[in-house]
């Protein structure tokens, strides 16, 4: 299943067309998603009719706990672990996939979509399900034209797609569609949590730290750093696994490399610029090493630091969770002189503002 399968025609038709068509090699994979999403057209009008008035009157916990980080910083980790608090909500694996639809599918339609899914992903080995956390701008790109996530489907443009949406370079009328796209798929998600304060994560979130304090100005942010330098290479290894489930253009792997440095040192710049205007008691910040050393003390000390109710509830279904992931084995990465003088280079200010430095190998 394409990770946009679910957007609407329109949607598709867009992208194709801004982004200079689909190569033939790629038609194949095009139509299956077109047939696809034609044939749940039905199903994203009975959604609109049955629970559209619903999701509109619903309202946002003024205060979501948003997870900063860019890609493969350990985000997906902070999420898991924070999900179980049963005080907040969150999107789901099935309610992102299935965003336009999700309210009148779920139920009947998961079992479907549970077959077709992967054990773990193919990119770390993290358990995949249904009911997991996932990122809302997975959801977004069901939805909307307006996603870096679509820069998997043309990775000939990953840069500039990239590089727009780190720095949400949108126009006027693009911006207020994006901002209904966007609230339209968290009041879709408070709707099925019955109300619970979201946490959210997606590493596109980095580069919107203003806008997201415009559209709610008490929101929480928990910073998440890794080294760098596995951060680099973990996004190279990323997308050597995702682009060829998912591309319907040509590209190389240089310009790919290319756009994870340009986007990175772009929104980090960014993130370093925004966090000034939090204000205290909204922002923490915490490396992924540590998380990893001791989760439920790190833990604690997001939610003191962040004053969010409910840690002691939260502690035993936590700890529960983490335990379970004894087993889990992280890939490796090996270190080579090339890759820092690159990270070095392009990512140094990272580098030194949280103190790294290159590992000889590391997970």
């Amino acid at each position: 299943m394409h990770l946009a399968t679910a957007a609407p025609l329109g949607v598709w038709l867009r992208l194709i067309h801004e982004n200079g068509g689909v190569a033939r090699p790629y038609w194949g994979r095009l139509a299956r998603v077109l047939l696809a999403s034609a044939a749940l057209s039905p199903l994203r009008v009975a959604e609109r009719v049955r629970f559209g008035h619903r999701i509109a009157r619903t309202e946002v916990h003024p205060s979501p706990v948003y997870i900063h980080g860019f890609a493969r910083t350990g985000t997906t980790h902070l999420h898991n672990l924070l999900a179980h608090d049963p005080g907040l909500g969150f999107l789901t694996t099935l309610q992102a996939s299935t965003a336009p639809m999700f309210l009148s599918v779920r139920g009947w339609l998961e079992p479907m979509i549970a077959k077709r899914l992967p054990r773990t992903r193919p990119m770390d080995n993290v358990a995949v399900s249904l009911s997991l956390p996932q990122e809302e701008e997975v959801a977004l790109a069901c939805i909307s034209h307006l996603s870096p996530v679509h820069g998997v489907s043309f990775p000939n443009r990953m840069r500039e797609i990239t590089e727009r949406f780190g720095s949400m370079r949108l126009s006027a009328s693009e911006l207020a569609q994006w901002k209904r796209a966007y609230l339209d798929v968290l009041r879709k998600a408070t709707l099925a949590a019955q109300g619970r304060r979201l946490v959210l994560k997606s590493p596109a979130n980095l580069g919107r730290t203003a806008l997201l304090r415009s559209l709610f100005p008490d929101a929480k942010f928990v910073f998440l750093m890794r080294n760098p330098y596995v951060v680099y290479l973990s996004n190279l290894g990323l997308y050597r696994t995702l682009l060829p489930a998912y591309a319907m253009a040509d590209y190389d792997r240089d310009s790919i490399a290319a756009a994870v440095r340009d986007n990175f040192a772009a929104m980090m710049r960014r993130y370093l610029r925004d966090r000034e205007s939090i204000p205290e008691g909204n922002l923490v910040e915490v490396r992924f090493e540590d998380i990893e050393a001791d989760p439920l003390g790190e833990l604690e000390r997001i939610y003191r630091s962040l004053g969010l109710p409910g840690f002691e509830r939260a502690r035993k279904p936590i700890a529960t969770y983490a335990a379970s992931l004894s087993g889990y084995r992280k890939n490796r990465h090996r270190i080579d002189p090339d890759v820092v003088r690159v990270v070095d280079r392009d990512w140094g200010f990272a580098v030194r503002a949280w103190g790294y430095a290159a590992p000889s190998a590391a997970e």
